[in-house]
């Protein structure tokens, strides 16, 4: 170590011997090779600047060393215990506690408490650490085939306390993050054919943890090659996606008292390639690219107590609704106010402006009658729509008897032929849901453990859906050896449809005749219409008998 004489006053005389850095040795780090800084400095400013960052102020290369990520590529930044954390190739550096830009010791004589950590992880095999996530025994850290845990002992964190070590052996996905989903963590694992998503619970300092492959379910079905993840734990959902594709994977849960009761996935395809997507408060916000044109659309995730959309933290509804009872089930959906319709009586259409970000889409356009306070009846209307250039504005066209539904649908006792368009409606683009319903099998529930009997021989007759608020949707079941039956099921309320207008039922249960073979029985609920399709479970009716084995 090296001292340095400090007179009174600056003067020779009395004075106090400081440490001091080695004659000649490199003190500072070069900026322009480390990372910089965004600052919000107003309501709506933000300054990129490069960091000033402490300089050496004891000791030799030997003594108070560089740290570990000098000359290596830094993975990843992240905060612990009060700490910058800098993961670079094998190395964990941790900065002075509430000196976030200061990676060098006070004292090159002597550990301190508050000295910085530069530790490695130890393993037989490269151990490259890519990112990490902080749960309550310590820092998880992730390298492509391993998991280390950072810990200690003691309640304080320090050079002599900390510790790596060993967790578990998994691969990891280095171009994602790993997350939270409350009390468990998960990450993507991408070495097979097709991604996994693990689950990690138990996260102790001694012992090993839980692990789950919560994809086994859909194990074909979840895409390799998974960049994007997008993690809202209030809501209990998991957004996944590729770079440039139209897919989105999601995977929803539902946990109380320490317990997962419900869980599902599912899959969206949205109307252009995605290139980014995020989760801010309740909403989820995407990037999607469309004929060389970037939108950001808004998915919102909470619904208030009528059913609808939250808006943000406003607390307002902002779902484009036929009703306070059903929402409209179309891609980007926009209300247009019945006054921004107007009727074209030389080509007998209604036509309005195309709203921003609907013309860079190539999706199909649809349209939503919503009843108005003097033609309530008129409820469920949809139709495809087409544009056209008017005047160099790009515009929709409505059939001509979209101009007041006259004179079936105007008021009782009015006869006047009004071409002013009364109704509000609304705008999106098609999409089809659609699910498989697993095998049937004869379930016995114990508990809460369900055993199912995969040997034994069932003949399914009929199958009962029950539905929540349903209107216009379709059923197929495949047999194998045999031609595929699809059905459209319409709901008709007495006294109450006319033409052209698809009706709600708040809740039904539809018989769906089958006679087949459960081994060799694939049915599909497929719904194109922007009214619900709401299933709520399926029960069966059939022929089982175990074949005479004895089950033990």
């Amino acid at each position: 170590y090296y001292m340095k004489f400090f007179g009174k006053n600056d003067k020779s005389g009395p004075g106090t011997w400081e440490e001091c850095p080695a004659p000649g040795r490199k003190v500072a780090f070069n900026p322009d090779t480390m990372p910089i800084q965004m600052a919000r400095t107003s309501a709506n400013t933000f300054t990129v600047s490069q960091i000033a960052w402490d300089n050496v102020l004891v000791g030799t290369d030997v003594t108070a060393a560089e740290p570990s990520f000098i000359g290596n590529k830094i993975n990843k930044m992240l905060f612990f215990r009060n700490r910058m954390v800098m993961l670079s190739d094998e190395n964990v550096i941790m900065s002075q506690p509430g000196d976030f830009f200061n990676f060098w010791p006070k004292s090159a004589m002597t550990f301190t408490v508050q000295d910085v950590i530069d530790l490695s992880c130890s393993s037989d095999t490269p151990a490259i650490v890519y990112d990490g996530i902080q749960v309550n025994a310590g820092l998880v850290l992730f390298t492509k085939n391993q998991q280390f845990m950072l810990t200690t002992d003691s309640d304080v964190l320090s050079p002599m306390t900390a510790k790596i070590n060993a967790l578990s052996n998994y691969n990891f996905n280095s171009k994602t993050s790993p997350i939270s989903l409350g009390t468990t963590i998960a990450f993507l694992d991408n070495a097979g054919k097709y991604s996994r998503f693990w689950e990690v619970a138990r996260v102790l300092r001694e012992g090993e943890p839980d692990v789950i492959d919560q994809t086994k379910v859909v194990s074909k079905l979840f895409d390799k090659d998974l960049v994007k993840i997008s993690n809202s734990r209030e809501n209990s959902i998991v957004f996944f996606s590729k770079k440039d594709s139209a897919t989105l994977y999601g995977f929803r849960y539902f946990t109380t008292n320490q317990k997962r009761m419900q869980q599902a996935w599912f899959q969206w395809k949205l109307s252009g390639t995605i290139q980014h997507h995020g989760v801010l408060d309740d909403a989820l916000y995407v990037i999607v690219r469309s004929n060389s044109k970037d939108t950001m659309q808004k998915f919102s995730l909470k619904l208030d107590e009528n059913g609808h959309f939250i808006d943000d933290n406003k607390g307002t509804t902002t779902d484009t609704t036929d009703d306070v009872t059903y929402r409209v089930h179309l891609d980007n959906s926009t209300k247009i106010a019945s006054g921004s319709l107007t009727y074209d009586a030389t080509n007998d259409w209604t036509k309005f402006t195309l709203p921003d970000g609907y013309n860079n889409s190539t999706g199909q356009l649809a349209v939503f009658v919503v009843p108005s306070s003097t033609d309530t009846t008129f409820q469920g209307r949809s139709e495809n729509v087409s544009t056209f250039v008017d005047s160099g504005v790009t515009k929709v066209k409505l059939p001509g008897n979209w101009k007041t539904y006259d004179p079936e649908f105007i008021a009782d006792g009015d006869t006047t032929d009004d071409v002013t368009p009364a109704n509000n409606i609304i705008l999106g683009y098609q999409f089809d849901m659609e699910v498989t319903l697993p095998t049937i099998y004869n379930t016995q529930v114990s508990g809460t453990t369900s055993i199912a009997d995969i040997n034994g021989s069932l003949i399914v007759h009929r199958l009962k859906m029950n539905f929540g608020p349903a209107g216009l949707y379709t059923t197929t079941i495949d047999r194998v050896g045999k031609p595929s039956y699809t059905e459209t099921w319409e709901p008709t309320i007495s006294d109450q449809y006319g033409a052209n207008r698809v009706q709600i039922n708040d809740s039904s249960t539809q018989t769906i005749p089958v006679y087949e073979r459960n081994k060799n029985l694939t049915v599909k609920l497929k719904s194109t219409h922007p009214t619900p399709a709401t299933l709520y479970s399926m029960t069966w009716e059939g022929d089982y008998t175990t074949q005479y084995y004895q089950r033990v």
